[in-house]
């Protein structure tokens, strides 16, 4: 994919008392959304007038996203958002499969209904709410986090945490090609209520191919978009 500058494009400005956390939260939005285009360089010295703020609370925020893997830094004043490709995006489900594979097998075995419950409810507000590729992966992370949770230590939630925001990444940049037909997304929500049926039913392996089949359909839907999208930039 051919890089471009688009300096700080689409970057909203805000104010003096955001620093940090909200220098990052406002970058990691516009990169999320591709104001901040895959490829495209990012110059330090723009964000801070764009931002009216110094250069430290930006590079901190930029060390953060690098650890995240959507930000690279280059020597001198600028930064480098990263590229989204099939492989890398191959790369993210594979590890998903592997870790949540686990944890499943792990949490099937002991779910309570708390949990369940707490599943449900995710799922119920994630069929009710729009379109938006945020609310979206906020409700699609709460229902999974609800069945893992009595399983997730605090190893596992750091690495789930980057690899649902990597993951994010791409629903982001996709949404607008995914899942149009009904058909489509009432297929997504029945994989979701497999999932809930099959934990309630104590089968906790069948859980785990269904989970794992659930990330591989997703990851599959998400490649052939970008496929697509490739192909026709």
């Amino acid at each position: 994919m051919t890089r471009r500058s688009n300096g700080a494009t689409g970057v909203r400005p805000i104010a003096h008392h955001s620093l940090v956390d909200r220098v990052t939260d406002e970058l990691h939005r516009a990169i999320l959304n591709g104001d901040l285009a895959p490829g495209s360089t990012v110059s330090i010295v723009d964000l801070c007038e764009r931002f009216d703020i110094s250069h430290i609370p930006v590079r901190e925020a930029l060390r953060r996203l690098e650890s995240e893997g959507v930000i690279s830094l280059r020597p001198g004043r600028s930064a480098l958002v990263a590229t989204v490709t099939v492989e890398e995006l191959r790369n993210i489900y594979q590890l998903r499969k592997l870790i949540e594979g686990d944890l499943c097998l792990r949490a099937g075995a002991a779910i309570t209904e708390e949990r369940l419950q707490d599943a449900e409810d995710a799922l119920a507000e994630y069929i009710g709410i729009e379109r938006e590729p945020a609310a979206l992966a906020a409700k699609h992370h709460a229902f999974h986090e609800a069945m893992l949770l009595d399983e997730i230590g605090p190893a596992d939630a750091h690495v789930l945490r980057l690899l649902w925001k990597a993951s994010d990444r791409y629903l982001h940049l996709l949404m607008a090609d995914l899942d149009h037909q009904p058909e489509t997304q009432e297929a997504r929500i029945e994989e979701h209520r497999a999932l809930l049926d099959l934990a309630r039913a104590g089968k906790v392996t069948e859980l785990r191919d269904a989970w794992v089949a659930h990330l591989q359909s997703t990851e599959n839907a998400l490649a052939d978009a970008l496929t697509v999208r490739d192909e026709t930039v």
